[in-house]
């Protein structure tokens, strides 16, 4: 789906709005949120928690339990509330050491906690259609729980000949290399 704000970049944030009682949800772009925070002005804040970062945000200034604090990595015997607090740890052994404490951050931090390898290398053709059919997907899902169905198939069809487009770009180009 496109941001409601500047119908440029995918929506990657809904943001909510509650006024005279009614919820306003709009889903925006990173850009757009930053800048719409900027706006609110004093007072006003974004509900849901706030991943623990290395520059230390609000929750990793949290106090932490005292029995978390006193356990150490048996390797380089860092405590596991300087790595909560901090973000960083000290050495491999410590991932394991820690694993139950480290992946919730990991996860909030990074949007998962596996590594899933680079995408391959594109021309910027190929990517923009990418993006184009990724957009055009989201908004597929959303026509479809808004049940607005003309546009859904719309979509489906401008969906279809992306795909067809990018399956004939890829032949293109292995015949071009091969």
């Amino acid at each position: 789906m496109l941001c409601q704000r500047c119908h440029k970049n995918l929506a990657t944030v809904r943001y909510a709005e509650v006024v005279s009682g009614k919820v306003r949800e709009l889903p925006l772009c990173q850009d757009c949120l930053a800048k719409r925070q900027e706006e609110a002005g004093a007072g006003f804040e974004l509900s849901g928690p706030v991943p623990a970062s290395r520059t230390g945000s609000p929750a990793a200034k949290t106090p932490r339990p005292r029995a978390r604090a006193v356990r150490a990595c048996p390797s380089c015997e860092m405590h596991v509330g300087k790595v909560l607090d901090t973000g960083r740890v000290q050495c491999p052994a410590c991932y394991e050491a820690f694993k139950a404490e480290i992946e919730p951050m990991l996860a909030g931090l990074h949007g998962g906690i596996e590594h899933c390898g680079k995408s391959p290398r594109m021309n910027d053709h190929r990517a923009r259609k990418s993006i184009e059919l990724q957009t055009k997907r989201a908004l597929l899902r959303t026509a479809i729980e808004m049940e607005h169905y003309e546009e859904a198939a719309t979509l489906r069809d401008a969906i279809q000949r992306l795909e067809s487009e990018l399956e004939n770009g890829a032949a293109f180009q292995g015949s071009r290399h091969g």
